[in-house]
This record gives C-alpha cells, structure tokens and sequence, in this order.
C-alpha cells in the first residue's frame, strides 16, 4: 500500500513536471506569437504608411499631368490667337500701304489736276486781259521804248498780246493753249518761270 502511494505520487509529480514543461512551452510559444503579432502590426502599419504616401504622389502626380495638359491646352489656344493676331496684323499692314498707295496717286492726281485748274485759270485770264496788240497802233517796245524800224522789228508775246522788240521778246515757253514753245517777252518770261517753281 504505502509502495503503491508513493508510485502514484511519483507519477502525480512527473505530470506536475510535463505540466510546468508544457505551460512554459506554451507561454514561450504565446510570447513568441505576440512578438509575431506586434512585428506584424507594425509591417502592416508601415505598409500602410507606404500605400497612403504612395496614393498621395500617385494624386499629385496625376494633379501635375493634369495641370501640364491644360497648360498646353492653354498655350496651344494663345500660339493660334498669337498667330490670328499675326494675320490681321499683316492684312492691315497691307491695307494702310494700299491706302497709302492710294492716297499718293490720289495726291499726284490732285496735283495734277490743280495744275490743270491752274493752267485753265491761267488760259482764261490771259484770254480775257490779253489783247493782241494791233501792230500799226503800237510804234516803241512795251519794255525798253524803242523805237521800231525796219531794222527793229516788232514781236508780239504770246502771252501778254503786247508788243516787243527782238532783244525783249527772244525768250519762248511753252503755254497752257500752246504745248510748243512760242515767243514771250521778258516781264511773262519771269512770271511763268517763278509760278513752274512755286508749283513744283
């Protein structure tokens, strides 16, 4: 009896011993587990962290293409309103030289219609204050007084109508009712070459 409560005592202290063994195991394992459970936490927090900063660069990276689209959107509708304005620039450019052309031969040619007014006025004044001198009224040179002679003979200016010797009438012009040049006496002579330089 007494051998056999020792055996069973035996056998009670070594389960008791295989117990402590296996708890210790245990706790060792559930230690081991929350290490596990704590490295994993914090490799998920970092994969977190990653995929959050990786999400933001991915937003501004699309942000950025985003911008630079419309940016080149932008300058692609400046470069075409920069070359309209170009276009219209040159049709203008065009346009004032053709009216400026235009207003230069509109110039010559009231310039020269003004000349022509002129040289009208001139042919209708002379036609009306001119009066061709009749040649036996008229004995002396309307300008230097001589007297005529056979030798000295008299010259009527086309332009006057007066007469005149050969020395104050040897000057010829060309008039307003005469394109080929014709006698004129000296005084006309001057006024028409003083009237050609104030209109040129």
């Amino acid at each position: 009896m007494p051998s056999s409560l020792c055996c069973r005592l035996e056998e009670v202290r070594i389960q008791k011993e295989a117990a402590k063994e296996t708890a210790a195991q245990l706790s060792h394992k559930i230690s081991n587990g929350e290490l596990k459970s704590s490295s994993l936490e914090s490799d998920l927090r970092i994969e977190r962290e990653w995929r959050q900063a990786l999400q933001e660069a991915l937003d501004q990276d699309r942000a950025q293409r985003e911008k630079q689209i419309k940016l080149g959107q932008d300058y692609a509708k400046l470069k075409e309103s920069h070359a309209d304005l170009q276009r219209s620039h040159e049709a203008l450019k065009r346009t004032i030289a053709e009216q400026e052309l235009t207003m230069e031969e509109l110039g010559a040619q009231l310039s020269h219609s003004k000349l022509k007014v002129a040289d009208l006025k001139d042919v209708s004044r002379s036609l009306k204050e001119a009066q061709w001198a009749p040649d036996k009224e008229v004995t002396h040179c309307r300008s230097c007084e001589k007297e005529f002679s056979i030798s000295r003979r008299r010259h009527h200016c086309r332009h006057c109508g007066n007469i005149f010797c050969s020395v104050c009438s040897q000057n010829t012009m060309p008039l307003p009712s005469s394109a080929k040049p014709v006698r004129v006496c000296d005084g006309c002579h001057l006024a028409l070459l003083e009237r050609c330089a104030s209109t040129d």
